[in-house]
């Protein structure tokens, strides 16, 4: 489908947004390759492929493993891509030249049963009760070069859109991974000289649908398919800022921030959940990268 003068104005400002924010991009993943002692990340956050164009250039990536679907379950009246390079992957890993590790496993949303981890606080909640720690599992997309998770990053997701299943999950994450964690490492350091994991929860995205709450329902009309600039709240993030302390139930929370970024959304179909790059998930990466590497 080709892109209208409305598409290409939003381009425009996705990309200026990305421009404003540029010389903080290039600062936080600079630090990469200064980093003497790389983490290793388990990402269940699922905008981790906004790290994947983040790189800008460096030739940071030493071996990737992003399995992407030859056809994504999404329609093509909504997707930009639908299949193929960009269109849609599962679990996916990263491997830097400086030794950095990234390993994303999804547990909600579009996913493969065979490259996801629906009940992935179950087994982490185990693997604390079995280990004292936590593992990468066996769904990772290349085996981790070493046993340790440095840091865990985790979102609940979008999907999500049931604000007391959402409520349960997070509190679970809490609870049963990133407090048990956080009194670890106040006990001592683990055995092998690693510190517990870093627990770091990403708030969720704002979707700036037409609707009360800006939220997509299934039962939108053509007036509520439509994006708009700003919205006074997004009902999940207030919940995780709610349930989610820094320093007492969670290390670090990561707020999107983007109440009023209605207008860089992908916006094809009237798609006002994803947006479009390089922009919004450039920046986020940024700063999460950034709390990754204090």
């Amino acid at each position: 489908m080709a892109r209208s003068r409305k598409d290409d104005a939003i381009v425009r400002a996705s990309t200026q947004h990305y421009y404003q924010h540029v010389n903080m991009i290039h600062a936080a993943f600079d630090r990469i390759a200064q980093n003497e002692r790389p983490p290793k990340l388990g990402c269940n956050a699922l905008s981790w492929p906004s790290f994947s164009p983040s790189w800008n250039g460096k030739n940071l990536v030493e071996h990737a493993e992003i399995p992407w679907k030859d056809e994504w379950p999404c329609s093509k009246n909504f997707c930009i891509i639908n299949h193929g390079s960009h269109g849609g992957f599962d679990a996916a890993s990263i491997r830097l030249v400086n030794g950095m590790e990234l390993h994303f496993v999804p547990h909600m949303g579009f996913k493969d049963d065979f490259t996801s981890e629906t009940n992935i606080l179950e087994r982490l909640h185990q693997d604390i009760e079995d280990y004292g720690r936590i593992t990468f599992g066996k769904k990772t997309a290349m085996p981790p070069g070493g046993p340790h998770v440095d840091v865990l990053v985790f979102n609940v997701g979008i999907h999500h859109s049931n604000l007391y299943q959402a409520q349960k999950k997070i509190s679970n994450f809490a609870n049963w991974i990133a407090k048990p964690l956080m009194k670890l490492r106040n006990l001592n350091e683990l055995n092998d000289g690693h510190s517990p994991t870093q627990t770091i929860y990403v708030t969720t995205p704002t979707q700036h649908y037409n609707t009360s709450n800006g939220q997509w329902h299934h039962h939108m009309t053509p007036e509520d398919i439509r994006c708009v600039d700003e919205i006074q709240s997004n009902p999940q993030a207030e919940l995780e800022k709610e349930l989610l302390t820094p320093g007492v139930n969670v290390d670090v929370l990561l707020d999107y921030d983007d109440l009023n970024l209605g207008g860089l959304h992908v916006r094809k179909g009237s798609d006002c959940s994803h947006y479009c790059m390089p922009g919004v998930p450039d920046v986020v990466a940024a700063r999460l990268m950034e709390a990754i590497l204090l």
